[in-house]
């Protein structure tokens, strides 16, 4: 989000770290490559990037998120999910609303955000049945 200053391509990283692992097992670097379409060596740079921001660390050839990498995965989704019902509620098609905000949701600022959700009503859940953080409080 705004106040981490992240990259589109780090936020992908991001969400592929956290909801690309199989079994339990974290991620590995090629799995990343493969899931976002890119070259090993440019997974490196961003993964090395996100790295010195404090957002991953890398364990037995894995990646995984740190506290701080998680807490903005979590910032991350939430956006999303508020965002992808604002949109579908709207009338966009679920996918094309998944799609659109995928390009933005990490840029929202956390208190803007809070009056969208608020503006929708605090959903509980997005449209895919993912659950809102913080869905549903009348703060």
């Amino acid at each position: 989000m705004t106040d981490s200053n992240i990259t589109k391509r780090e936020r992908d990283c991001i969400m592929c770290i956290q909801e690309g692992g199989k079994n339990g097992f974290p991620v590995r670097l090629i799995d990343i490559a493969s899931m976002l379409h890119l070259k090993s060596p440019t997974v490196i740079a961003v993964l090395n990037r996100l790295k010195n921001k404090g957002f991953v660390r890398k364990e037995k050839g894995m990646v995984v998120l740190t506290d701080k990498g998680k807490e903005e995965y979590r910032q991350i989704a939430n956006s999303h999910r508020i965002l992808e019902t604002l949109f579908y509620d709207a009338g966009v098609s679920l996918e094309d609303a998944c799609k659109e905000i995928s390009n933005y949701d990490y840029m929202i600022n956390p208190e803007e955000l809070k009056k969208l959700s608020k503006f929708i009503g605090n959903p509980t859940k997005c449209p895919h049945g993912k659950p809102i953080p913080g869905g549903g409080s009348d703060d």
